[in-house]
């Protein structure tokens, strides 16, 4: 890998390390291209927050952060400011306007809650539910089609159970949709080394099968993550295996 753009910071309260951390451990596994993408902030009403992402208070210190670290090490890597965001319907317009006045360069679609959150399906969660699978399928399609994300993070979090039949059809509708708006699928090698529910083999082969550009990402909750060469390894193997051969960085897609 010479490029990971899905790098997070202690702010989403579930990562550890400091920044400069990160750069370090990023310099010496030989990546060119350090993109940072916490967890967004997100606008609710009613004073609900989600205890996974940076509060919006958090957000200039996080910019700034990186803006130091890109003066420090400039000519050694680049570092692209950005941020992991689901696309809640009911809220994503008014967290777009938020964000367009701050200097954010790229997002990436990581679709925990299926709905606007507050009281609605975690993606995570084993269900056999059709609905919920139906749902998650309109929703992140529709995300692709806004044109504002560079890439989609774990587009199989999603945890069905059901027939498989159903899940097929609803992940290849999401394959499709995402090579037809040229956003690449990211493997997700947090999950890998995690041994979790994804990546998931079907998805994958239904990736294969329509042709999606594909990415790896590591998902970075510890600066050693950036080190995992054995990680790495065992997801180019998979991927091998289903004739895909990754994109090392892709164009970001300004905001």
């Amino acid at each position: 890998m010479i490029a990971n753009y899905h790098t997070h910071t202690h702010r989403c309260n579930h990562a550890i390390g400091r920044e400069e951390e990160y750069v370090q451990e990023a310099l010496k596994a030989g990546l060119k291209i350090l993109g940072w993408a916490d967890h967004t902030p997100y606008l609710f009403p009613g004073g609900y927050y989600s205890h996974f992402r940076m509060r919006p208070v958090q957000l200039p210190g996080y910019i700034k952060t990186i803006q130091e670290l890109q003066k420090q090490y400039a000519g050694q890597i680049e570092m692209p400011i950005g941020l992991e965001t689901e696309y809640y319907p009911k809220h994503f317009g008014n967290l777009m306007e938020y964000l367009r006045d701050h200097p954010i360069e790229y997002l990436i679609l990581g679709q925990h809650f299926i709905g606007n959150e507050v009281g609605d399906h975690y993606c995570g969660w084993v269900s056999g539910d059709r609905d919920s699978l139906n749902r998650y399928c309109r929703q992140v399609c529709e995300a692709m089609e806004t044109g504002l994300f560079t890439y989609f993070a774990h587009p199989d979090l999603i945890h069905f159970i059901g027939d498989e039949k159903i899940f097929r059809h609803h992940m290849r509708d999401i394959c499709r949709e995402a090579r037809s708006c040229g956003v690449p699928l990211e493997f997700n090698l947090l999950g890998l080394a995690g041994g979790r529910h994804y990546p998931t083999k079907a998805f994958w082969e239904l990736a294969a099968e329509e042709g999606c550009a594909v990415i790896l990402g590591r998902d970075a909750h510890s600066p050693e993550a950036l080190l995992d060469e054995k990680t790495e390894k065992k997801a180019l193997g998979i991927l091998a295996g289903l004739g895909i051969q990754p994109v090392e960085k892709v164009n970001l897609q300004k905001i």
